[in-house]
């Protein structure tokens, strides 16, 4: 017969992992950095890694993007099957007529109604042209600030 392994209690198991996870190593290139701040000191040697083959950054590169891809595929064609079982499609139908509803309901009501509207209307197109003038104004300004700076 074969003896049973004895195994440490959970406690000791525990500190051992946690003692394992709780060490922690400075970089060899921080070490050195805080090396040089002591004068006659010897700089630690390091080992540099080499780097990863490209093939492997495009490799994972590319996978992400045809994971991403798919994901994006099947929550679009879930959402387009759930869309189309409550009745959305006629539910936006009606959403994008009742702007011209309540603008009728509001012309019936209030004659004077498309006047005000109308002049809204006017009065937002002024307001782009001042937008206009102000966004070319301030684009030749800094301009000329540019020009002046490269001239001197």
């Amino acid at each position: 017969m074969s003896t049973p392994l004895s195994t440490p209690p959970p406690e000791e198991l525990l500190d051992a992992a946690l003692r394992h996870e709780l060490r922690w190593e400075a970089p060899p290139e921080l070490t050195n950095r805080l090396l040089q701040l002591v004068p006659g000191t010897v700089p630690v040697v390091v080992a540099e890694n080499p780097p990863l083959p490209r093939w492997r950054f495009y490799l994972a590169i590319a996978l992400i993007a045809v994971l991403t891809l798919a994901s994006m595929l099947g929550v679009s064609y879930l959402y387009q099957l759930v869309w189309f079982q409550l009745g959305a499609a006629q539910f936006v139908a009606q959403l994008e007529v009742l702007p011209a509803r309540l603008m009728q309901t509001l012309y019936e009501t209030m004659p004077f109604a498309r006047e005000l509207t109308s002049l809204i209307a006017l009065i937002r197109t002024q307001l782009h042209w001042l937008l206009l003038a102000l966004v070319l104004w301030i684009i030749l300004d800094n301009w000329q600030a540019d020009f002046q700076v490269r001239r001197s």
